[in-house]
């Protein structure tokens, strides 16, 4: 940890202990860290409903500053839907039933509802129905569909990002972000607060993701095939990882569990600390190794992504010799303006304006040896990945080991965070047998912000 990183960690534990010991306070003007001492009374829960190619992830972020604002875990909800189908109906049927069984659950009267992208066409859909519409207190919808008045009547609160910005929907509270991209648009602190001040009528005490003390820190999420979200059995393998090398520590991992047909694990107990390898194994696949930034706070969201037959890893070279990784994060990587985000994957800088340019608002970056011939080429997205949006490739040539013996330094600098860097090692295991994935914060602790 460098000297940097050591005094953010202090501001932002001095932060969380401030909001502790002056939480009760506080009370009357706002709510606090302390997820029991959310007033049932006054909150509703929440529900997330992702976009298309979207899951759990574009609400991990968001999930974590509702919970560091007061919010108990079984307040916060996600609908999950398969996206690789055109129509809606299956996603209203499912989100009907999630609304019912959180309102059974909590014995809340009515639920909010936050939907992104697609999810927004979902929700118009949705609260069209009176009986449904009733349910839902308010409404917030992200850089979706526009509407002449409010959907279903209910209030609604509308975020547009740079892709629309003239966006809007008539009697609503519209808020503008020109800066913000459209995945940004939902997973970002300046969307949360507007969320936050929207739901409850005041702004919340913190937008950060606050620390909890590293020895409570929870994990427990879903393996899933995308963009499907359909469930996967199998073995998961929680490994602590020296944080310099990605190398396991120890012979064996500190957890092992298994997946049912839902794909569903945890609550497992990590370091808030801790680099960790989610290593998720099924018979006759290749091995996915899953890589984190530490979780500083308990993160019940946690989704593992694995392309299915036919999906888009079936378009990546896979070589004996060469490792391949996918590198995500629920934020645009941007590049060509003042303030680039910057990626080094084996000391290479793998993001140009061809590989990422920002119309395409890229959020999932494929590197791999494309012919296994031990050339990179970084000048140009490699098809098909340079067709559709949200993800893109590059050509790179990362020698693998057959033992996974050797590392892989992966490096990220986030716009607006006043340089700050992270870094991800991982092992360098070879594509034919191994899918290696990397997911990075959407945010920085830098000291700024509530």
């Amino acid at each position: 940890m460098t000297g940097s990183q050591s005094a953010r960690m202090g501001r932002t534990t001095l932060l969380a202990l401030f909001v502790t010991l002056f939480g009760t306070l506080a009370a009357l003007s706002a709510p606090t860290t302390q997820a029991a001492s959310a007033p049932r009374a006054t909150v509703n829960p929440v529900i997330f409903v992702h976009g298309q190619d979207g899951s759990a992830q574009q609400w991990q972020s968001q999930a974590k500053r509702f919970s560091s604002n007061g919010y108990a875990d079984d307040l916060l909800y996600i609908h999950e839907y398969d996206t690789s189908l055109a129509t809606d109906d299956h996603a209203i049927t499912g989100l009907e039933e999630l609304v019912d069984t959180v309102r059974a659950r909590t014995g809340a009267q009515k639920v909010d509802i936050l939907a992104h992208s697609r999810g927004t066409r979902v929700l118009h859909t949705y609260l069209s129905v009176p009986e449904r519409a009733a349910d839902v207190a308010k409404y917030v919808n992200l850089d979706g569909r526009t509407a002449a008045e409010l959907p279903g009547g209910v209030p609604t609160l509308a975020i547009w990002s740079s892709l629309q910005p003239n966006g809007v929907i008539g009697g609503a509270l519209n808020v503008h972000e020109p800066q913000a991209g459209h995945t940004e648009s939902a997973t970002s602190a300046e969307s949360f607060a507007h969320i936050y001040a929207f739901l409850r009528g005041r702004p919340p005490l913190t937008t950060r993701v606050l620390p909890e003390p590293p020895a409570t820190v929870e994990i427990a999420g879903r393996a899933v095939h995308f963009p499907q979200n359909k469930g996967l059995a199998g073995r998961l393998e929680v490994w602590r990882l020296d944080p310099a090398t990605g190398a396991r520590v120890g012979l064996l991992p500190q957890q092992v569990v298994r997946t049912g047909a839902d794909g569903a694990f945890g609550r497992l107990g990590v370091s808030g600390r801790g680099h960790y390898e989610l290593a998720f194994i099924r018979s006759g696949e290749r091995t996915s190794h899953f890589y984190f930034e530490p979780f500083e706070r308990s993160d019940h969201f946690v989704r593992l992504l694995v392309s299915p037959p036919g999906g888009v890893a079936d378009s990546i070279d896979t070589c004996t010799g060469q490792t391949a990784l996918t590198v995500v994060r629920a934020r645009e990587w941007r590049v060509g303006t003042a303030d680039d985000d910057r990626l080094r994957i084996g000391g290479s800088d793998v993001l140009n304006p061809a590989v990422s340019p920002q119309l395409r608002q890229i959020i999932g970056l494929f590197a791999f040896d494309k012919g296994c011939d031990g050339v990179s080429h970084l000048d140009a997205a490699l098809p098909p990945f340079d067709r559709g949006p949200f993800v893109t490739a590059t050509d790179l040539s990362l020698p693998a080991d057959a033992q996974a013996r050797g590392s892989i330094a992966v490096t990220q600098t986030m716009r607006g965070a006043g340089g700050v860097t992270e870094t991800l090692a991982v092992p360098n295991w070879p594509s034919d047998r191994h899918a290696v994935s990397l997911l990075f914060k959407d945010y920085a602790d830098i000291p700024s912000g509530g």
